[in-house]
């Protein structure tokens, strides 16, 4: 009997403990403009390079993209665009990209302490013929985004995986935004 009200008060302090620290996981990180709590839409320009690889064979390429925000702890890749990718290598080393579509936009983009997540990044790429890859359809469910400097934010660079292919890349914020903008 003894051992049962122990596990009883066991519990009790466990859900106590729970309660106590709730509010404190509340207090994400939120997006900032310099230095305060952004509460207004903003849009980032994003220009930069990927590479995308299954095995030891990929490209790599020149690509665009838009994130927006509202403030609070979340934000959005409303645009992803493939510019050009002038070098494939391992199998791909000759092959040309026929089509490259972001599927799903917007991507979510969550706030972490001094990172960033984009869920659900899906591409779909078609080569031209005589490339011995057809396609790359994926979908990366989680791709974590390594900020330079998170309070102002300037370069990024993110890196995903799915089975047997891997995404990752960098990108800087074009303009006056530069710097501006960051999480805290």
């Amino acid at each position: 009997m003894k051992i049962s009200k122990l596990l009883v008060l066991a519990g009790l302090a466990v859900l106590a403990m729970a309660a106590v620290s709730a509010p404190a996981s509340a207090s994400a990180a939120v997006w900032m403009k310099e230095g305060v709590k952004l509460t207004s839409f903003v849009e980032l320009g994003l220009t930069g390079g990927e590479v995308f690889e299954s095995g030891s064979s990929g490209m790599s390429c020149k690509v665009s993209a838009t994130l927006t925000t509202e403030g609070g702890s979340t934000g959005q890749i409303t645009s992803f665009k493939t510019v050009e990718c002038p070098t494939g290598f391992g199998e791909m080393k000759s092959c040309q990209l026929a089509t490259a579509e972001a599927k799903g936009l917007p991507w979510t983009v969550n706030v972490n302490t001094t990172t960033l997540t984009i869920v659900g990044m899906h591409v779909k790429r078609t080569f031209a013929a005589g490339c011995p890859i057809t396609e790359f359809n994926k979908t990366i469910s989680s791709s974590t985004v390594t900020l330079t400097t998170p309070s102002a934010i300037t370069e990024m660079s993110y890196v995903g995986e799915t089975t047997g292919y891997k995404d990752f890349g960098s990108f800087t914020i074009e303009g006056t935004n530069s710097g501006r903008y960051g999480i805290g």
